[in-house]
């Protein structure tokens, strides 16, 4: 580990270069606590473009903590929806709730008390701190691992040992000690996204590149260490077209959908390999759905990825021979010029895609 007076020689030129290069985002504007808080929970796997208009618009429908927990779920993830994601509005939703009970819908400065709240973790907690707080506290990010682990060339790239997350959070507090703790933070955060990007760093640029022990090496590309990737997994989807009177079926997935929104479209993996006939497992969705289908022709395809899985979707035209939708909370009518409203998955609006164009 490098001395702790070394890593804080790093602060003066990193907040220089932010205040030179700091893109000018709605969420640095501001240091309302509940603002930041849901910034960083829209962020999270998502880029700072997508979440652009998603930010303005949730903070129109809900500009603190209490409009928030007093909104119901549908509600929120309506204005989530495309975001993708669905468990972060969730938690948010369950967070602002708990807020409003134990702190009268003002957030906390403790990091502690802030970690209690559903869905805040310490990366999270850390964030809420420093930037609305102005409290010494670390973050750590994927932007800041990076930054960290090539400035001291962190892990074993021959063996595929990654830094600990112990050594890496140890550099972080280390780091922000000092006046302006979040701009610090946010400055870590920016180089890693504009800078020391995953992939050719561009180290001329960097306000950081003496001291860099990773660019001395020669191969800054090699840090961070990573583990071998997982395999990714492919798997066949039967999805069903069920279209009437202008509308069209969404299920609330349960465990036998592999989508993941809030609403989607009627599916099922299909089991057998890449070759089998679809029909016993579209006929096992349409048990699962207590529905009688009739399946027509296959409307075309689509590829979608979730985490490990790449997902091949087989969209089929179904009508609905016999059934009941009315009055069940699983199921739902919808027309398709407004599936924007509603909390449903990337996949969902890939088939809708698929099916206008055909």
């Amino acid at each position: 580990m490098p001395a702790d007076a070394a890593v804080r020689r790093l602060r003066a030129p990193l907040l220089e270069w932010y205040a030179r290069h700091r893109r000018d985002l709605p969420w640095r504007r501001t240091r309302d606590p509940y603002a930041i808080w849901v910034s960083e929970v829209m962020l999270q796997q998502t880029q700072v473009a997508t979440v652009l208009p998603y930010y303005r618009r949730f903070l129109e429908r809900f500009p603190d903590a209490a409009s928030l927990a007093a909104a119901t779920e549908d509600e929120v993830l309506g204005q989530w929806s495309g975001l993708g994601y669905y468990r972060r509005a969730r938690a948010l939703h369950r967070g602002a709730r708990t807020l409003v009970e134990r702190h009268g819908g003002r957030l906390p400065a403790e990091p502690q008390q802030l970690r209690a709240l559903p869905g805040i973790g310490r990366y999270t907690a850390g964030a809420i701190a420093s930037i609305g707080f102005g409290l010494a506290e670390p973050v750590l990010d994927g932007n800041v691992r990076r930054v960290l682990s090539r400035l001291f060339a962190l892990g074993d790239p021959g063996a595929a040992r990654p830094a600990s997350d112990g050594e890496l959070w140890k550099l972080a507090a280390t780091l922000v000690e000092g006046p302006a703790p979040g701009e610090l933070n946010q400055a870590l955060m920016e180089l890693g996204a504009l800078v020391c990007t995953p992939r050719n760093p561009q180290c001329l640029l960097c306000p950081l590149r003496e001291p860099c022990r990773a660019r001395r090496s020669g191969r800054p590309e090699a840090y961070p260490v990573t583990r071998p990737a997982r395999p990714t997994e492919k798997l066949r989807v039967g999805v069903l077209w069920i279209a009437r009177a202008g509308r069209v079926l969404l299920e609330r997935p349960g465990a036998g959908n592999p989508l993941r929104g809030t609403w989607d479209f009627p599916a099922r993996e299909i089991g057998g390999g890449p070759e089998a006939a679809p029909g016993r497992s579209l006929g096992a969705l349409a048990r699962r759905l207590r529905l009688r289908l009739r399946r027509g022709e296959l409307l075309g395809t689509a590829s979608h990825g979730i985490l490990h899985r790449r997902l091949r979707l087989e969209i089929y035209d179904c009508r609905l021979a016999g059934g009941r939708v009315a009055g069940r909370d699983d199921l739902r009518w919808i027309d398709p010029r407004r599936i924007d409203g509603l909390p449903v998955s990337g996949a969902t609006r890939k088939v809708l895609r698929v099916v206008e164009e055909t």
